[in-house]
């Protein structure tokens, strides 16, 4: 429980799709009723290509509130990974979480399912026996697959009772998909051994077949029968419309209902199966009983439709928006935007810690759980913001007694790489809503990902460029980093006309430090004579390594260089008392004072204030060897 409210958490994927929705919208709304509170954990994808791939969309499972919920269900065939569906079940168990499994079977979980033999057997004896064929063909799914297997036998076994002899040339396979059945619905044909029905495995299949029939010149029923299986929306809107056996979802939320009562009420119990129901229709020779769509359905899916291909553009540039964005708020202000008014953006905190390439290192157990939230949409100014757990929790609390409806999770990803995740808080269960969602994950996870990456970059670029701009041993600017900020600095305005005041210095006895006590001694004081020179200068002054052992100080305004310098030599003094070396560190300077123009001459005032330092520079050696002697 959460704040005294009971808590489903539902992981599956793909929630886009219309039979899923169904299922959801049906389920949510009876848990509604009871005043349960629902979070949906959903893929965009499944596991249905590479079961053993890592998907980093299946971060968004290991956010589901484990201590919190009351029951998980795991839509086992909707994230098509057994390995996976574990993972959840083990966690859930750890914490004695009873796991309600749709469409799979575990040993030690609720498991629903669709029993799908006794459904099929139902459409093909629907074909057979209630319209007669002789002579049918099915294109089954793909071979040796178990359920393509299953259907196989269900069709053998039916045309054994009804006294039809089964031959091998009855049997063709469409992998379950578009494509492949099309090409065998068209190998059927050339062979010239038509059939009087074709029964397909599954509705995808089906409608296909239909299609490749009447490009043919075939009608379907009057020439051939066609049926299918599955019960998709699609079956409803081919034509002729399509014979099946549905998977209904609303059967299927009304027997998961039941099972998550039982749970809550501590029945112990293992399985409950579902049988399809059977769907006659127009593509067998029987009365349709759909009834027409509403002008005023067509309508509003055209509106909705239309205006989703405009959201695609807008998306687009939100895309752009974000990834161009100067830091973290900006990128926070691109969100604020009416496509994403149900919104709530979450991010890994180490995705922000642009020193290191987020992309290249492992996230590790210690950020999981540190966020910053980045978007919400009942309090856009709640934003880029640190959270802990349990601050999460509370506003969680908070999104679930407000909402209502239930509230829907999807993982943000780039490069491979989990960056956090979307909370979704659609206000009721509408289909566009659900179908965009993936296109708006989509959207943030490009623009925050590529955020993410350019703000590395731009990092990495900065630090470049004070590499290139700032002397590396003694911190002073470059000569490159001196012109570029001399060059600002005379850009204003205000400046010209003002004084400009130039202090050249150079060490004493650099050579001899080298010879005597070794280049690391003599790169220790060329680094103290820097210091003492950038401390001793007003602030504002562009000190710079000039050279070897040439160090530089511009300031823009008038100065006591008399003091400065008296300054520069006392702490150097001091410097020297406190290393206590057998050599000492000293500078000889010289200043020059001008006005700054633009036609001002900087090469020319330094070399002034040069000849002034090498003046002094020379006095002070004859001063030192007259003390000497």
């Amino acid at each position: 429980m959460l704040n005294g409210k009971k808590i489903v958490a539902i992981c599956t994927a793909r929630i886009f799709e219309p039979t899923q929705q169904r299922f959801l919208r049906i389920l949510s709304e009876k848990l509604e009723s009871q005043d349960i509170g629902i979070l949906i954990y959903t893929m965009n994808s499944d596991f249905l290509w590479n079961k053993d791939k890592y998907y980093p969309e299946s971060m968004i499972y290991d956010m589901v509130p484990y201590d919190y919920a009351d029951i998980i269900i795991v839509m086992d065939e909707k994230i098509k990974s057994r390995k996976q569906s574990r993972k959840i079940i083990d966690r859930a168990k750890r914490r004695n979480v009873p796991v309600i499994v749709v469409d799979g079977k575990y040993d030690d979980t609720v498991d629903v399912w669709f029993d799908y033999d006794p459904g099929f057997e139902k459409i093909v004896r629907h074909i057979i026996e209630f319209h007669g064929v002789k002579k049918p063909c099915f294109i089954a799914g793909i071979k040796d697959n178990k359920f393509s297997d299953d259907r196989i036998a269900i069709f053998k076994k039916v045309l054994a009772e009804n006294g039809i002899e089964f031959k091998p040339d009855m049997i063709h396979y469409g992998e379950f998909w578009a494509d492949p059945a099309r090409k065998a619905m068209m190998d059927i044909i050339e062979s010239g051994n038509i059939p009087d029905a074709v029964i397909c495995a599954n509705d995808v299949m089906a409608i296909n077949v239909i299609d490749v029939l009447k490009k043919y010149g075939y009608k379907v029923p009057e020439d051939i029968i066609v049926s299918g299986f599955d019960g998709l929306d699609e079956a409803n809107y081919c034509t002729p419309k399509l014979a099946t056996a549905r998977c209904d979802g609303e059967v299927l939320a009304n027997a998961v209902h039941e099972c998550i009562e039982r749970c809550m009420n501590g029945e112990v119990f293992s399985e409950k199966a579902i049988v399809p129901v059977l769907e006659t229709n127009e593509s067998c020779g029987c009365k349709c009983t759909l009834d027409n769509i509403s002008t005023t359905l067509v309508y509003r899916l055209n509106d909705n439709f239309y205006r989703y291909q405009d959201d695609i553009r807008i998306m687009y540039e939100i895309t752009t928006a974000i990834h161009m964005s100067k830091d973290a708020a900006a990128a926070a202000e691109c969100i604020d935007h009416e496509i994403m008014q149900n919104v709530n953006c979450f991010m890994y905190r180490s995705c922000f810690d642009y020193e290191m390439y987020y992309y290249d290192k492992p996230l590790l157990s210690s950020e999981k759980n540190k966020f910053k939230l980045l978007y919400d949409c009942d309090d856009p100014e709640n934003r880029v913001k640190d959270i802990n757990e349990n601050y999460f929790y509370k506003w969680l609390a908070n999104k679930i007694e407000k909402n209502k409806s239930a509230l829907i999770f999807n993982a943000l990803d780039y490069l491979s790489k989990p960056l956090g995740f979307v909370c979704y808080t659609f206000k009721g269960y509408n289909f566009i809503d659900y179908a965009k969602s993936a296109s708006i994950t989509n959207t943030l996870s490009m623009g925050l990902g590529s955020f993410v990456q350019e703000q590395h970059q731009l990092c990495v670029a900065k630090r470049v460029e004070q590499m290139y701009l700032k002397d590396q041993l003694t911190g002073l600017l470059s000569r490159s980093g001196f012109n570029k900020e001399f060059t600002a600095l005379c850009d204003i305005p205000e400046n010209i006309g003002m004084t400009i005041t130039v202090i050249m210095s150079d060490l004493d006895g650099l050579k001899y430090i080298n010879d005597n006590f070794g280049h690391a001694a003599g790169d220790n004081a060329i680094s103290a004579a820097a210091d003492i020179l950038k401390t001793s200068c007003p602030e504002g002054s562009l000190c710079v390594r000039y050279g070897g052992d040439e160090m530089l100080a511009v300031y823009p305004g008038d100065t006591d260089t008399d003091s400065i310098i008296q300054n520069i030599d006392n702490k150097l003094n001091e410097h020297n008392a406190k290393i206590a070396t057998d050599y000492k560190v000293s500078l000889s300077c010289g200043s020059f004072k001008t006005t700054l123009s633009r036609e001002f001459d900087l090469t020319d005032a330094i070399k002034r204030a040069d000849e002034i330092m090498y003046r002094n520079k020379r006095s002070r050696k004859a001063e030192m060897r007259k003390t000497a002697k």
